[in-house]
């Protein structure tokens, strides 16, 4: 089976792809519950021209620097070479149930095969998939259904078979080169003694024993477009442009036979054997059809239409039993009848990637995101759920004693808290829904959640427990949750033209005031001044928590454009961010500062900790502008990369935390692209000068800092956590 980073939307529904897309942007902060507005591309990100400095309004002098220096720790000019790694965190969650035997089933995440007690869906051993190029991003992987076996196919025709017992690889052997640009594929059978490998369209069957070729070879139609195994490698569906379906047995070297379509002028996204391949599933557009192919003739035995988009099924071995899957449901048919029989969802109605029945039709098997659960299907009843929180994100409390994760890429209902000493997990913080956001606050005793619904949670963070929750309030911009309140006592949303402060002990809103306007675009209020900034049609005001204007920003060249507003941690200086140009302005003051004009639509910003400094991320290039003195650096990035920007507490320097793509995806719409590779890199933020650069094991998804500067952990897709720690002096 071809695997990418993107398995879990090439394996899933149009229903599910338009769900998966819809909770990206959620997570992303696209008109959802997460606070952080940022600006989305709307063309291929390629090389950009580097900004042009242009005369901020008016001309104003500008200013000296104000900031008293103070003395600086964690990460530092002369410290930086003492980045080390220290720690780190892989245990994908589960991704695809390949089989499941009476006792057991094989799960392969992003990198490894799981064998897992059927009965307690504990991990019973796990073995890392060990690949010739670790940033090959295809290889092909297979279990046998007995649950003992599995197999690796990579880009240069090495198949390494691994004992999944002892996670040993007791053969490799070697295949015609499989390409990318071909249908390529391999399976074991039931005992996992023979391979199967389709390789540049040809079929072999291959003893493993002594590695000979057995039976007679078989070739594929050449416009074959899609292929997939049954699980036993008895047989291969081979789809064609037609849209006909070409069945052929792996194992007899019967006669193929060929499923003429159903469906008029739709495309096969979906096949599906049994176990065994006795029954098949094809599905396109919004149709289902199924074959029983037990006879000597193929036999259409059930369509359904109708459906919403193309789904997934998978059969038990009886092939009376059909999972369909439209996550967050999975539903459950008895091919006798024409309605489901059951529904089936994870615990917080989590993304579902795949299901699977145990051999007698009993139980049914679903993993989603970092959840693996079993059914009984005829009582239509839950038996066991395992959770692992998938993390692709974390912040650190004010103190830097706690980390808190959640999942944007993988969404999840959990936030982990791990204690950022020990590097264990101290809580977990449990929810009905995704989480897309999470923000603590800067006395260490509380920390906000924000799920998908945009509903918020007040937890403490001593202990874990909930204190308080609002229900989702109505907001058309990204951010929802502005800050908690000075006093500690109150959390501040925004609720429609409202700014409501929540009263954490009673539980309940217990003040705030009327915005005279919608605000199309609104900044948070974590900031020492306690004040934000928010935008309606002519300008852009910034309040304090009692409602009053301290500022009123009306001359802005380009507002029409505004799509983000950044306060520095002191409240003195407004970032305000379009499409065209950033501008910086002197809150008290009400004067521009500085403005650049873009030549390309930004990603997001940031502002250093003093406001010295900020920087503007393109995902694979970032300006870096001096407030003071108007100087604009450009980082030189790899091309296509996807980049995380951090400021440590020493504003001389700036990290980015890289995704790396392919050279041959690197042009490719970003997300189109192929993350093969990862860099932690350290620059000097006055000239752009790289000063070190160090490779990561997985592309970086994103990064936080610690407000010391002193610890920089970076998460990967594939769930790991990086924890890199620095001296605070030399």
């Amino acid at each position: 089976m071809k695997v990418t980073m993107r398995r879990v939307v090439s394996s899933t529904s149009n229903v599910l792809r338009l769900t998966i897309v819809a909770l990206a942007l959620a997570a992303c902060g696209q008109q959802s519950g997460a606070p952080e507005p940022q600006l989305v591309p709307t063309r291929t990100l390629a090389p950009r021209p580097t900004a042009t400095e242009a005369p901020p309004p008016g001309a104003q002098p500008r200013p000296t620097p104000t900031v008293t220096p103070e003395p600086l720790t964690g990460l530092t000019l002369e410290n930086a070479d003492q980045l080390a790694r220290v720690f780190q965190l892989d245990e994908p969650p589960p991704r695809h149930i390949y089989s499941a035997a009476s006792d057991r089933l094989v799960v392969f995440t992003s990198r490894s095969f799981e064998v897992i007690v059927a009965d307690t869906l504990d991990v019973q051993t796990r073995t890392p998939v060990q690949l010739n190029d670790e940033a090959a991003p295809i290889f092909w992987y297979a279990a046998s259904p007995n649950g003992k076996v599995g197999a690796i196919m990579q880009l240069d025709g090495t198949v390494d078979i691994y004992n999944l017992e002892t996670s040993q690889i007791v053969k490799t052997i070697t295949v015609p080169r499989p390409s990318a640009e071909i249908a390529s594929d391999i399976a074991l059978n039931e005992d996992g003694s023979e391979l199967v490998v389709i390789s540049q369209g040809e079929l072999r069957r291959i003893r493993l024993d002594d590695a000979e070729v057995v039976g007679e070879g078989q070739t594929l139609p050449p416009t074959t477009q899609t292929i997939r195994f049954s699980e036993d490698a008895s047989r291969v569906a081979a789809v064609q442009p037609t849209g006909d379906i070409v069945i052929v047995n792996a194992i007899s070297g019967a006669p193929p036979i060929t499923l003429t379509s159903v469906f008029t002028n739709t495309v096969i996204e979906y096949l599906s054997f049994s176990p065994n391949g006795a029954t098949f599933g094809a599905s396109g557009g919004e149709s289902l059809a199924v074959w029983d192919l037990s006879g000597d003739e193929p036999v259409l035995q059930k369509t359904f239409t109708e459906l919403g988009g193309a789904v997934e099924p998978a059969f038990d071995r009886t092939g009376r039993l059909m999972a369909v899957l439209i996550s967050p449901s999975v539903l459950l048919y008895d091919l006798q009848d024409d309605e489901p029989r059951a529904q089936f969802r994870l615990a917080g109605d989590l993304p579902v990637w795949s299901v699977n029945f145990d051999p007698e039709g009993k139980r049914l098997f679903v993993a989603g995101s970092g959840e693996l659960a079993s059914f009984d299907v005829a009582a239509n009843r839950a038996l066991q759920s395992a959770a692992r929180p998938p993390i692709t994100r974390g912040v650190f409390s004010a103190d830097g004693k706690a980390l808190f994760t959640w999942s944007a890429a993988y969404l999840s209902n959990d936030v982990t808290v791990f204690d950022a000493q020990a590097w264990e997990v101290r809580d977990r913080l449990l929810h009905d829904m995704p989480v897309v956001w999470v923000e603590p606050d800067r006395a260490n005793a509380y920390v906000a959640t924000i799920t998908l619904d945009r509903s918020m949670y007040v937890w403490r963070v001593r202990d874990g427990q909930l204190l308080a929750s609002v229900a989702a309030p109505v907001t058309d911009t990204a951010r929802a949750l502005l800050c908690f309140a000075p006093d500690g006592r109150s959390l501040i949303y925004l609720d429609d033209r409202r700014i409501v402060a929540h009263d954490i002990a009673a539980d309940r809103a217990a003040g705030g005031f009327e915005l005279s306007f919608a605000p199309r675009f609104i900044s948070g209020c974590d900031n020492e001044a306690r004040v934000f900034a928010a935008a309606d049609e002519q300008d852009i005001r910034v309040f304090d928590l009692d409602g009053r204007v301290v500022a009123t920003i009306d001359a802005l060249s380009g507002l029409e454009d505004a799509g983000a507003l950044y306060l520095s941690d002191d409240g003195r200086r407004l970032a305000v961010l379009s499409a065209t140009q950033l501008a910086i302005w002197d809150v008290q003051a009400q004067k521009p500062l500085q403005t650049a004009r873009l030549r390309r639509d930004p990603l997001a910003g940031l502002f250093s900790s003093r406001g010295d400094r900020f920087a503007v991320n393109f995902g694979d290039d970032v300006d870096v502008l001096d407030v003071a003195s108007g100087k604009l650096v450009s980082l030189d990035l790899p091309r296509g990369s996807s980049a995380t920007v951090l400021f440590p507490r020493d504003s001389r320097l700036v990290i980015t935390a890289l995704m790396i793509p392919t050279s041959e995806t690197a042009e490719r719409p970003l997300d189109r692209r192929v993350f093969a590779s990862g860099e932690l890199s350290l620059w000097d933020a006055q000239t752009g000068k790289l000063l070190r650069r160090i490779e990561t094991q997985d592309p970086p998804y994103t990064g936080t800092i610690s407000d010391d500067g002193a610890t920089i952990v970076i998460h990967a897709r594939t769930n790991a956590m990086m924890v890199w720690s620095l001296s605070p002096t030399r």
